[in-house]
């Protein structure tokens, strides 16, 4: 109770203490505020920074109630902008009394510029995070003065740009438009991003001493995705980019109106606002290039207006320079240009630099006699103009400009090739294909034009009137004429020679490049047509004995005479005449000709054919049939494609006639189908008078005849119909085969010939593209020159791989190998109906043995590199205390506690290791568990079983005593365990062990009672308890059986 009082007194003396100490903090707090606000109205001259010669850009966080801010970085940043105007500009984020952060999303430029900061104000130079040009903290009013003459970290191109800045007011006075012009001073094309910004040029918002920051942040000029605008400047070319944005985005502040406060802030960077970047330049409304005389322009024309020259040429070498800052420039200077010849600059001419205004040019032109050039292929001659001797230039790189005048020289041509075949039948196209050599880099093949003329070879007689189009095709380097010629019918046959001038863009020509015997217009022989010739009529019908007429149409053919102007003649006795008027030949045959069978075959008539220059031969067949039987008109060829059918009407070919030649209905003949000349193709048959062919299988294509055979019940007539199986193509055939679920294990590798699965019935192997992929990197690697496919996974896992294969003509088609990846592969213990791979058969369990075990393989594997790990484990104590290993299935003994045999809560476990005879390796998936037991005595009965009844028993009386007194012993044992328990934990010092963390007995399931294992001891018999009392989970019965053993192995710890 005193100790309490004590400690009471003391706590609320601690506390009139802590309280006295926070007022007299607060106290001086508030003096050193005031203090530091007085000295503050002090204001100290600022100093003037020396300019590094470009702008520099910087960001500024600060918040009204920091003292560093309004007592040094605030009027430092005011004080180096009012020194150097043109060079310096920045963005302050502010934290407004009123108002607070602003918000500066999607950019948020405070976090981006806070995030190496540790506290206020924070100042970046150039987008800095590190280093002298970020600066946390701030002292003096030109705290960061030195910086910006070392350069303010900007890029070391700074000097390369120049921006102009504008604002204007929309008549509606509510809108303010924004405009930057950027122009690239440098020598290739360059990619920025705009940081612009829309800030006050005085804050609305003061610091709590009543000074103001400036250029105050209030809104982004953005992107219209919202972010910097990205920018591709092109040297010497003005990008010009606006914004509109509300005149209320900014406040009057500062005695300034709104206008005046509408401030936009702009920078170049080298990235977007979500990485930090290096800065090449900036811009504010204050600020301007002073001088900067520069070369806007410089080019070598020829004065003819040729984009090349050539010797002898004049040439106009113009230069524009342009005042490009925002001061009248007025202190002199020259331009000059030079021919640069052999590293030596040789001066053409020059000119003072006159007065320029702001923005204002001057050009001057300087004439070139280019007859002392020697004129070179591809070649170029280099000219340069320069400024020099200005006074006060601030940019020194555009003040000089190369400049290059091409040589113009003539094509050289290349010999025309023919497209195709060169040799042609009259009034057949022939096409020759043609390019040159621009020989200069003014000419490619889309400014040059070709000529191609032609002449009967020797005679030098050249036109082109047969050139009916000349195309370009191709693009690039690719380009190239093609030149048409289509010769009549009329022209002469023979040999002909070419020849091809090209003309450049200047008017330069080529000499002529002829080539002989380029091309052969040949005479188109009339032929005697047949199976498989395009317009072929089919055999036609005549009767034996019978003076008939045939047309010829059909039959005969020429591409360049008409069938009226052939000659047509045989020797054949059956041949009578040739009617040029009719274009009917008349024929007569004495007789049918049979075959082997007795079935009638077609008769030919060889006959030769003339149109006048040549002279061809041929055969034409005839069905002859007798009088009054069928007769057939020619059937044209018929085709279908690959794996299709087709049907026939053939009532509209068939005549019939009697014994007296008089016509009767051809829908009465009775139609066969006699032979198929390729069963193997096709198959055919007739149902009523319609021919149906179809294909066999879907793969096979060619020609086939079907002969059909027409009966009118006496006389019969055949017909040959000829069909086309036209090829179509097959995408290719995957057979995985073995290979469709493979089993493999992880780190081994499988390899499998992908060429052997694939099949295509229209290409060879080499015309199919085949690929193998799977979902893992690099766990399939196929070889497409050997078609071996390699597969290796380092987990266990189903994978599927697919296989594609592609032809020539782009079909394709896929198979997926699911690939079993695996560990291992189970081993299983029988259970109890046999079922398994293994048998566990252990000689005895018994207390103080050890055990011999014999594994027998019972299943159907072929087992290798046997390695059996057994291990003997206490269920009471948690603890497995001896291990072994054997390399086969026994019989090999479980050595026990040091060879001291199995103890009372001890059980052997057994895992077995092997490898198939596939080579994969296998395990044993549960651990096979035998629990020691107590051995068994079993007491035989004495004889005289009437004797045994006279052995003296428990009474009732008795067994109720013996109970009484085990529960007066628990309850005597368990109340001194908790008065020691207690007592234990009051003392102060001394360290309670909580055996529960070490042993979970709570799992331990308790043993079935037996009647041959021996009763637990009498409660007198009991070990003691320990000083904690019964370990956690336990019964006093588990107790009684195992408490011996568990304080046993608690010692020997």
């Amino acid at each position: 109770m005193m100790q309490v009082n004590r400690l009471d007194k003391i706590t609320t003396l601690a506390i009139t203490m802590l309280i006295f100490t926070m007022s007299s903090i607060g106290f001086f707090m508030i003096e050193q505020e005031s203090t530091e606000r007085q000295e503050l109205e002090a204001k100290e001259m600022p100093r003037f920074a020396v300019s590094p010669g470009h702008t520099v850009f910087g960001e500024y966080v600060g918040a009204h109630w920091c003292g560093p801010c309004m007592g040094s970085a605030s009027p430092s940043l005011v004080n180096l902008k009012n020194s150097n105007t043109d060079d310096f500009t920045y963005v302050s984020f502010f934290e407004g009394a009123s108002s607070g952060w602003p918000s500066d999303g999607p950019a948020n430029r405070r976090n981006h510029i806070m995030a190496s900061s540790s506290g206020y104000p924070t100042f970046a130079f150039a987008d800095e995070t590190s280093g002298s040009c970020y600066k946390v903290g701030s002292s003096g009013s030109n705290y960061y003065d030195a910086d910006f003459s070392a350069g303010g970290c900007m890029h070391a191109d700074a000097s390369d740009f120049n921006m102009a800045l504008g604002i204007s007011l929309n008549s509606a006075g509510d809108t303010v438009t924004t405009t930057l012009d950027i122009t690239y001073l440098g020598a290739s094309a360059i990619t920025v991003y705009v940081y612009g910004a829309v800030t006050e040029k005085i804050g609305a918002e003061a610091y709590n001493d009543g000074s103001r920051p400036h250029h105050v942040f209030r809104e982004w000029l953005l992107s219209a995705d919202n972010d910097f605008t990205e920018v591709t400047l092109i040297p010497n070319q003005v990008e010009t980019l606006t914004w509109d944005k509300p005149l209320n985005s900014v406040r009057a502040g500062g005695g300034n109106t709104q206008w005046e406060n509408f401030w936009p802030v702009f920078a170049l960077m080298d990235g977007d606002y979500s990485t930090y970047n290096e800065v090449y330049a900036a811009i504010d409304l204050d600020m301007a290039p002073l001088i900067d005389i520069g070369i806007v322009d410089f080019e070598a024309r020829n004065a003819n207006g040729n984009n090349g020259f050539v010797s002898g040429d004049i040439l106009d070498l113009e230069v524009d320079i342009a005042n490009n800052g925002v001061e009248e420039y007025s202190d002199g200077g020259s331009i000059d240009i030079y021919h640069l010849s052999n590293g030596e600059e040789i001066h053409v001419g020059g000119i003072s630099i006159n007065q320029l205004s702001s923005g204002g040019t001057q050009s001057y032109t300087a004439m070139f006699d280019t007859s002392d050039i020697t004129q070179a292929p591809s070649g170029t001659s280099s000219f340069r103009a320069r400024i020099s001797g200005m006074v006060g230039d601030r940019v020194s790189s555009n003040d000089f400009l190369d400049g290059l005048a091409l040589h113009d020289n003539p094509p050289v041509p290349n010999r025309p090739v023919a497209v195709a075949d060169s040799s042609v039948e009259r009034g057949t196209p022939i096409q020759f294909e043609s390019t040159a050599l621009a020989n200069d880099l003014v000419d490619d093949m889309s400014t040059m034009s070709a000529e191609l003329q032609y002449s009967v070879h020797g005679t030098n007689i050249w036109d082109n009137s047969w050139v009916t189009a000349i195309d370009m095709v191709g693009t690039g380097g690719n380009s190239r004429y093609i030149h048409t010629i289509t010769p009549p019918m009329s022209s002469q046959s023979g040999f002909y020679d070419i020849r091809m001038q090209w003309t450049d863009s200047g008017g330069q020509s080529s000499d002529w490049e002829i080539t002989e015997n380029a091309f052969e217009l040949r005479n188109a022989l009339p032929r005697v047509l047949g199976p498989g010739d395009d317009g072929y009529a089919g055999i036609p019908t005549v009767k034996v004995d019978t003076v008939e007429a045939v047309s010829i149409l059909g039959l005969v053919s020429d591409a360049e005479t008409s069938h009226a102007e052939l000659i047509i003649d045989s020797n054949a006795h059956e041949f009578i005449s040739f009617d040029p008027q009719t274009l009917e030949i008349s024929v007569r045959f004495d007789e049918m000709s049979y075959d082997s069978i007795g079935n009638s075959i077609s008769q030919g008539i060889f006959i030769s054919v003339g149109d006048g220059e040549d002279i061809n031969s041929g055969t034409l067949m005839f069905n002859v049939i007798e009088n009054g039987q069928p007769r057939w008109s020619g059937i044209p060829t018929q085709g279908f494609n690959e794996g299709g059918s087709s049907s026939l009407v053939l009532t509209e070919y068939l005549t019939d006639t009697d014994d007296s030649g008089n016509s009767v209905p051809a829908n009465t003949l009775s139609l066969s189908v006699v032979s198929v000349s390729d069963e193997s193709l096709v198959s055919a048959e007739i149902y009523d008078q319609t021919l149906n062919v179809a294909s066999v299988d879907d793969d096979s294509f060619g020609m086939v005849e079907i002969t059909v055979r027409a009966s009118d019940g006496v006389k019969e007539s055949d017909t040959v119909i000829i069909f086309h199986i036209n090829n179509v193509n097959d995408a290719p055939a995957i057979d995985l085969g073995e290979y469709s679920n493979p089993i493999l294990q992880t780190g081994d590798r499988l390899t499998i010939n992908v060429l052997d699965m694939v099949s295509d019935v229209d290409d060879s192997q080499d015309d199919i593209w085949i690929t193998v992929t799977t979902f893992v990197p690099g766990a399939v690697q196929y070889n497409p020159i050997s078609g071996l496919a390699t597969m290796s996974w380092e987990d266990a896992s189903e994978e599927m791989v697919t296989v594609t294969a592609e032809d020539r003509h782009g079909a394709s088609s896929a198979a997926i190998i699911t690939v079993s990846v695996v560990d291992d592969l189970p081993l299983l213990w029988a259970d109890s109906s046999g079922s398994g791979d293994l048998i566990a058969d252990i000689s005895s369990t018994d207390f103080g043995l050890n055990p011999s075990v014999i594994i027998e393989n019972v299943g159907s594997l072929e087992l290798s590199e046997i390695k059996v790990i057994w291990s003997v484990c206490n269920s009471i104590t948690g603890i497995c205390n001896d291990f072994g290993t054997s390399y086969n299935m026994g019989p090999f003994i479980v050595l026990a506690n040091n060879g001291e045999g199995l103890m009372i809560g001890d059980y052997v476990t057994l895992s077995v290791n092997a490898v198939d005879s596939q080579g994969f390796d296998r395990s044993t998936t549960e651990q096979f568990k035998a629990y020691a037991t107590e051995p068994v005595e079993i007491t035989p009965e004495e004889p005289g079983g009437e004797g045994n009844q006279s052995k003296p028993t428990f009474s009732l009386l008795t067994a109720g005593l013996v109970a009484i007194g085990i529960m007066l012993s628990i309850a005597l044992v368990m109340g001194l365990a908790i008065v020691l328990q207690r007592g234990r934990r009051e003392v102060v010092g001394v360290e309670v062990y909580d055996y529960e963390n070490d042993y979970d007995y709570s799992s331990y399931e308790e043993p079935e009672p037996s009647p041959l294992v021996a009763p637990p001891p009498p409660p007198g018999m009991a070990p003691p308890l320990p000083p904690e009392g019964l370990p956690p989970g336990w019964t006093m019965e588990q107790w009684n059986y195992y408490g011996a053993e568990y304080l046993r192995r608690r010692e020997q710890q």
